[in-house]
């Protein structure tokens, strides 16, 4: 396990929302969560500065 890095320690502060944040986008990023998501594209009309 240490020669592949396979476990990372994250600290995590209850009271602090950026604290919580972050650790929820590491796990996202290890489950690869939303990576099959489709992209929704919207057209749209560019507002003239007219």
């Amino acid at each position: 396990v240490d020669d592949y890095n396979m476990v990372n320690f994250i600290p995590l502060d209850l009271r602090k929302e950026s604290s919580i944040q972050y650790v929820l986008s590491n796990i996202d990023n290890c489950i690869q969560y939303g990576e099959d998501a489709d992209v929704k594209v919207r057209d749209f009309i560019p507002e003239d500065d007219d």
